[in-house]
């Protein structure tokens, strides 16, 4: 009888060991990749560009510098039960892009988020090629690049508040950052985009993701120098 009861205890605890609740209680594991709706201290909505390792192998990501502040805490637009998946933790004095450490047990980097494929870092093309965004607010748009101002590019390819961040893709490969929006005589002059089948918007301005790569490389013991994605 003592042998049977012993029995039915052992097996009982192995139940509960699979039950939902003790599963329920592990960190929700989410997908975060070029492309993905972040949102920055509950507050600012911008797009990940990009997600990799650096040369110490830690799992970052990138977004435009002006969507938030060092430490500042990162979640998922559209996944909130993973909580905060990372925070700011480099951010340029110069150049609009932060560096986002992202924790490992809460999310998972991937090469794809919808219609976005990033598949390594590329070569910006020359003017009037194709190249496309990836934006959490206007989707996945294409269109021609206008002109190349050192590290910056201008394109006219739609886009609207909180895409900024979002990853420029040509031939499967990130080649630049979405910046903003390209401002013609002043603050308040920039049109945004509200469909891209409807293209009536002002261009928008970029950043080569070689020069941002460059720039990051500069302070070796940064996080996020060595960037290479996924």
């Amino acid at each position: 009888m003592k042998a049977i009861r012993r029995t039915l205890l052992l097996v009982g605890a192995a139940l509960l060991a699979l039950s939902p609740a003790a599963v329920a209680t592990a960190a929700p594991i989410a997908n975060v990749g070029g492309g993905s709706g972040i949102v920055i201290d509950g507050r600012a909505l911008c797009t990940m560009t990009t997600v990799g390792n650096d040369r110490a192998g830690r799992l970052v990501g990138l977004t435009a510098g002006h969507c938030g502040n060092l430490g500042s805490a990162v979640s998922l637009e559209r996944n909130a039960r993973a909580g905060v998946i990372g925070r700011i933790v480099t951010k340029s004095k110069n150049w609009d892009v932060a560096v986002v450490r992202l924790d490992t047990s809460r999310v998972r980097g991937v090469r794809n988020v919808g219609k976005a494929h990033i598949g390594g870092v590329g070569t910006y093309p020359q003017p009037f090629a194709n190249v496309c965004k990836s934006g959490r607010t206007t989707g996945f748009s294409c269109g021609p690049t206008l002109a190349i101002e050192g590290a910056s590019t201008i394109n006219y390819v739609c886009s609207a508040r909180g895409d900024s961040g979002g990853p420029i893709i040509s031939r499967g490969r990130v080649v630049g950052m979405l910046n903003g929006s390209l401002r013609l005589a002043g603050p308040g002059t920039s049109v945004e985009c509200i469909d891209p089948a409807f293209p009536v918007y002002t261009p928008m301005v970029a950043t080569k993701m070689t020069d941002i790569v460059r720039v990051l490389n500069a302070t070796p013991t940064a996080i996020g120098s060595g960037f290479r994605t996924l």
